[in-house]
């Protein structure tokens, strides 16, 4: 009899082994990256069903709610924030993982989520990837450089080309081109029969201004400001929408010489008195430069640069 209570108190003593449904953490995790059911089922090439299944059974395995369900879109509950914070780091190891099992047989495949700061910087590396490894599959996001690296930081873009890059020891990075601001202007503007201007030329002069994060913004700003000189902005947005804007006449735009592609609307004028330029980078994260794929297109883009 006492032998009998002591193995169950032995028993009662084990603590159980906690878990979770590591399919139904997946399903979640694609949701919230891609912020919509039907992109997260494609994505995983499983039927919607199936993934609202998952995610609903998660919610009801804990008694929490992940998602909001909003008219039109859903946005991550105060619980699902957190919830991807810590998952994050799961699926990206996952993928490291596969990475390197594909890796043994030689294949680069799976997709690389890449970043840049625009189509014109990226597209040779992306077309040398390509040819290198076509069973690559490759997704392409543009926005300004500070957006696409807190993606690079945050593991949402596996690869990127940014503007100049402040030192950072998470980041590993390769110089790719210096690249020139220039002004430009419509073809009606008083501008337009020059090759060139000097900075006190724009002094009170109206200017359409990219948008915050934007490095070409902050090197012609600091060349501004340096020659205490200073346009009168009447417009901040995004690149193409200050194309539009210059070409409507609102006021004078700034673009790295890449960036200003041929249109017969613009005259592009070089900067006679400033040396404000901008420099393409590829990044990664340190911690990720040994992912076949990754370091496929790192290496591509420092031989470009040689």
């Amino acid at each position: 009899m006492p032998e009998r209570a002591s193995a169950k108190t032995a028993g009662a003593g084990r603590r159980a082994i906690k878990y979770i449904n590591l399919n139904q953490l997946r399903s979640f995790f694609a949701v919230a990256e891609h912020r919509s059911f039907t992109r997260a089922a494609r994505h995983l090439n499983i039927g919607q069903p199936t993934i609202t299944t998952q995610v609903r059974a998660l919610e009801e395995r804990y008694g929490v709610e992940l998602f909001q369900r909003l008219p039109g879109k859903i946005a991550l509950s105060e619980t699902g924030d957190a919830l991807l914070a810590i998952v994050r780091p799961l699926f990206e190891l996952e993928a490291q993982a596969v990475a390197l099992m594909e890796a043994r047989g030689g294949a680069v495949v799976g997709t690389l989520r890449v970043g840049s700061v625009g189509p014109f910087f990226v597209m040779r590396l992306l077309a040398a990837m390509q040819g290198a490894h076509p069973t690559l599959t490759i997704s392409l996001k543009t926005s300004n450089s500070d957006e696409i690296l807190r993606d690079v930081l945050d593991g949402r873009i596996d690869v990127a080309v940014v503007g100049d890059v402040s030192p950072d020891t998470r980041l590993s990075a390769v110089p790719l081109r210096r690249q020139p601001i220039v002004v430009f202007v419509n073809r009606k503007h008083p501008w337009s029969r020059r090759k060139q201007i000097g900075l006190q030329d724009v002094h009170g002069q109206p200017m359409v201004t990219r948008e915050q994060g934007s490095r070409t913004r902050d090197v012609f700003e600091g060349a501004l400001f340096k020659a205490k000189i200073k346009p009168r902005v009447v417009m901040e947005v995004p690149r193409e929408a200050m194309r539009e804007a210059v070409a409507e006449g609102l006021g004078f735009g700034i673009l790295s010489e890449a960036e200003l592609t041929p249109d017969p609307r613009f005259k592009a004028l070089r900067i006679a008195d400033a040396d404000a330029a901008t420099e393409a980078f590829a990044v990664c994260l340190q911690n990720r430069r040994a992912i076949r794929s990754i370091s496929a297109f790192m290496d591509i883009a420092a031989r470009a640069r040689s």
